[in-house]
């Protein structure tokens, strides 16, 4: 049975900024939590943290300290970082070398299946067959007398990023849809 109305109770059961300001405080202290806890067990500098009995006789010191071992370690893990990067940029060099020196094709894509051509990639919508294609006269098949004007006004259109509309798969221009009236 709920409580009559004016009472504390009747506030504390009904009070929605009370509830958030308690549900935020909670989620926060569980993020800060989790965090603090996934770095003690990731980092190579767990000796160079205070203990956590100096945080309250010297909690500047505290912090400060905590905050330079924590630099350090996202240093470390930049630099692991880009160890592997310029590991993977090596390998792929050294695979279009070796490519070269045994006269490989230059086309070849993952595990020797070739690779897509520009016209694959690109798709349907935006591939210049069928930018031609949309400005011929749909009954006889034949060019329109201003397909060249037609066919630079699309490459145009395309080019500014016309927000209203957008090419489909099969290449016609439909309106955007919105999404309850608000996002498109």
């Amino acid at each position: 049975m709920m409580p009559a109305e004016g009472t504390f109770m009747f506030w504390f059961l009904n009070s929605r900024l009370l509830h958030t300001g308690i549900t935020l405080t909670v989620l926060f202290s569980l993020a800060v939590i989790v965090f603090v806890e996934d770095f003690h067990r990731s980092t190579p500098f767990i000796d160079m943290l205070p203990p956590g009995k100096e945080f309250w006789s010297h909690p500047f010191r505290f912090v400060a300290t905590y905050g330079h071992v924590f630099k350090l370690h996202t240093d470390h893990v930049s630099a692991e970082t880009a160890e592997r990067r310029k590991k993977k940029v090596d390998d792929v060099e050294k695979r279009s070398r070796y490519r070269k020196a045994h006269g490989l094709d230059e086309d070849l894509g993952f595990e020797d299946l070739p690779a897509k051509s520009h016209a694959k990639s690109v798709g349907p919508a935006l591939s210049s067959q069928n930018l031609s294609a949309q400005v011929d006269s749909p009954s006889t098949g034949k060019a329109a007398p201003n397909a060249a004007e037609a066919q630079s006004k699309a490459a145009s259109m395309a080019a500014q990023g016309d927000q209203s509309t957008y090419v489909d798969f099969e290449g016609r221009r439909r309106p955007v849809k919105r999404w309850l009236g608000i996002w498109e």
